[in-house]
């Protein structure tokens, strides 16, 4: 398998902006299968002096997600794309109301 894309979104911050949300989606392409994986993970990081870019354990973010397809290579990136799209809106979407995401 070769790595086809690699897409990172920092999504916004919390706690008072000392916290990013931050979306990833690492894709790798198997030409003899023609098969696209695409794994989609979801973290919340320190931005501040102290402790900065220590990962932190959010209970409300959502577990790592696998999405695989068989697909034409130049299909690989669209796709991925696709599902990163979809998988930032549910990363999103779980930022508990009271923390408003900002962005």
């Amino acid at each position: 398998m070769e790595n086809a894309i690699s897409i990172s979104e920092i999504l916004g911050t919390i706690y008072g902006d000392s916290v990013e949300v931050c979306a990833t989606a690492d894709t790798s392409y198997d030409s003899g299968r023609e098969k696209v994986v695409v794994t989609l993970n979801a973290f919340a990081r320190r931005i501040s002096m102290q402790g900065h870019g220590e990962h932190l354990p959010e209970p409300w973010l959502p577990p790592s997600e696998r999405v695989a397809e068989h697909l034409a290579r130049e299909d690989a990136g669209s796709f991925a794309k696709d599902v990163f799209r979809s998988w930032v809106k549910k990363v999103r979407a779980s930022v508990p109301e009271e923390l408003r995401l900002h962005t």
